[in-house]
C-alpha cells in the first residue's frame, strides 16, 4: 500500500515544477506522464516509480478542507488539492522528499500520511 500525500497549493504545478523538484533531490530523476496524461510520475534510473502526482482539484468552499482532512492546516481559499502517492520503503522516502520540495517551491502545504 502506498503512502498518501496531499499538497494544498495556491497554484497548479506543471511538469517543469515537478521536474525541478525531482532534480533538486537527484539530477538523474525523470518525469513522465502516465494514465493518458492524467498523472505525472517521478522515476529513478531503471524506471522505478518514486512519486505519482495526480491532477489538481480547486477547492473554494469554506469548510471543505476541514471535512476532508482530520487535522486540516490553515490555508487561504481558493486552493488546489493535489493528490500524490509514494511507495513504501526507501523509494517512497525519496518520493516524499520530492513532494516536499514541490510544495516548498509552490508556497504550498504538504501533508504526508504516516500510518
Amino acid at each position: 500500500m502506498p503512502r498518501d500525500v496531499t499538497i494544498l497549493s495556491p497554484q497548479i504545478p506543471d511538469g517543469l515544477d515537478l521536474a525541478t523538484a525531482a532534480r533538486a533531490v537527484d539530477e538523474s530523476f525523470g518525469v513522465r506522464e502516465i494514465d493518458g496524461g492524467t498523472a505525472s510520475q517521478v522515476f529513478a534510473r531503471g524506471g522505478r516509480a518514486l512519486l505519482t502526482v495526480y491532477g489538481a482539484q480547486e477547492l473554494a468552499t469554506a469548510g471543505e478542507i476541514e471535512r476532508l482532512l482530520p487535522h486540516p492546516p490553515e490555508v487561504s481559499l481558493p486552493v488546489f488539492w493535489i493528490d500524490a502517492s509514494a511507495p513504501l520503503g526507501d523509494d517512497g522516502e525519496i518520493g516524499v522528499s520530492v513532494a516536499l520540495r514541490l510544495a516548498l517551491a509552490l508556497d504550498a502545504v504538504c501533508i504526508v500520511e504516516d500510518d
